[in-house]
Parts: C-alpha cells; structure tokens; sequence
C-alpha cells in the first residue's frame, strides 16, 4: 500500500482512506511557457510536489494529475491545450464528489497554474455546502512568501524554469532562456494579461497573450513586490529550483498537519 492512490488496488484505497481523510490533488495546465520550458511544465511541477508531500505525510492519499487547465488566453501559441473555467470547475466537482462518496474529509490541492484559482475556489465552495474544508496551495505565492528572492517575475522566468531544471532538465532549453520584453503600443506599455501603464497610471485590458509577448514568457509587473523584475532565466540554475522546491514540500507538510484538525464552527 502506498500513499498514491492510482498505485493501490481499491482494496488498499479502501483500507487507506479509513485513517487518510486527506485528499491531495495536483492541478496544472498544459500551456505554452515561451521558448525554453515545455508545455507540461505546471503540471509536472505540481505533479512533482505532491509526490513529494506524498512520500513524506501519513495524512493523505495523491489523486492523479489533473493535467489541462484555464489558459484559453495562451490558445494562439501550439501545444496549449486549455479548457474554460466552466468545464474545470465541473471537472474537479466531480473528481472531488467521487473521493468524498469514499470517506476523504479535506481536499488540497496543489496548483500550478494561476488560472485555475477561480474554478478551484468554486470547487471549494461547492465542498464548503458540504461541510468539507479545502484549500489550495499554489507553489509559486508560497514560494515568495518563503523567500522574497524567489517569488515569481513572470511567465517561464527564472523560478520557474529553475524548478523545471530540479525536476525535468533534459526538457529545458536554457540557451534559448532571456528577458522577455513586453510590448510597448503606442505610449501605451503592457505590463501583462491584463493590465497596461499610460501616464503612470494602470489600465484594465482585455489582452491575449500573443498581444503581449511574441515568444510567449513574459515579465507580469506586480506579480511579485520587491522583487528584482531584470533578472534573467538564462541564470536559472537546478540548485535554485531544489531549494524552491525542498522549501514548499515542507511548508506544505507543515500546513498539513494543521489542516487535517480543521473544522468548520458553523455547519450547513
């Protein structure tokens, strides 16, 4: 018996869940991440991290990847398989209804895609009518909370692709890593997805990502406070994305265990 529960015959799930009420489920996306990063990579990251909180907690049981996200926005560039926020939500609610008719009594889910936050925080309030906690954890927020030096700059920047070089490093393709440059249109700056700079103040844009940046990655101004936005991911480096990673693994174990005792005050 193991701690994954596409491992385990249903037997040892059954037997499993009687002690292991703790549902991990990992969330990605499958989705451009410019010219040094492959497709997979939020899915294999979060794919990656939970096999590790798996192999060190008695608390839960890993559910299977989820490997297609809300990324609709990342279409236009080849490889990006997306799904709409509808379609995600529905999906999770039903993975996460199936574990509960099994006796999982708390659901984490370990995401690597900012897209997925909506849906996941409808899945969570379709749980909470349940009187079932869930929380998501996403690496990369975590990651800068941890240390401000590693919170994330942008699409396929060097945090990112120093986790890719931990954990996949024949897939990254260093050499072509660089400073993305965000376009500039008219007087007007794109700052990232959504936002533009005119005059010192932001405006709210409806932009794709194409309308950003020609080779896909790009600097997210604000994603990060205090943060050095110059920095290269032609400097990644594999140690770096060993550290990111060891430290989120055991940030999460330790919320795990606090977790695992939560309970609503008010029940529905």
């Amino acid at each position: 018996m193991t701690n994954f529960i596409f491992e385990n015959t249903w037997e040892e799930n059954e037997e499993a869940v009687k002690t292991k009420k703790l549902a991990i489920i990992p969330v990605g996306s499958t989705e451009q991440h410019g010219p040094a990063l492959p497709v997979g990579t939020d899915w294999m990251v979060a794919r990656y991290l939970a096999e590790q909180i798996g192999k060190e907690t008695d608390k839960g049981l890993v559910a299977p990847v989820i490997p297609y996200g809300h990324a609709l926005y990342h279409a236009d560039f080849t490889g990006t398989m997306a799904v709409s926020q509808t379609t995600l939500t529905a999906y999770v609610k039903e993975v996460c209804q199936q574990l509960v008719s099994y006796g999982f009594t708390h659901f984490l889910f370990v995401n690597g895609h900012g897209g997925n936050n909506n849906a996941l925080y409808d899945v969570g309030q379709y749980l909470r009518l349940q009187n079932i906690p869930a929380a998501n954890m996403q690496w990369f927020e975590v990651a800068g909370c941890l240390n401000p030096e590693w919170g994330l700059i942008g699409h396929g920047d060097i945090t990112e692709t120093s986790v890719m070089m931990h954990i996949a490093p024949d897939m990254v393709k260093v050499e072509r890593a660089h400073i993305p440059q965000n376009r500039k249109i008219g007087n007007i700056q794109l700052l990232d997805l959504h936002r533009g700079e005119f005059e010192g103040a932001d405006i709210y844009l409806n932009l794709r990502t194409r309308d950003v940046s020609k080779t896909g990655d790009l600097i997210e101004h604000g994603h990060s406070a205090g943060v050095d936005y110059s920095r290269s991911a032609e400097d990644a480096s594999a140690e770096l994305g060993k550290a990111v990673c060891e430290a989120v693994v055991g940030y999460t174990l330790r919320f795990i265990d606090e977790f695992v005792n939560f309970e609503f005050e008010y029940i529905i």
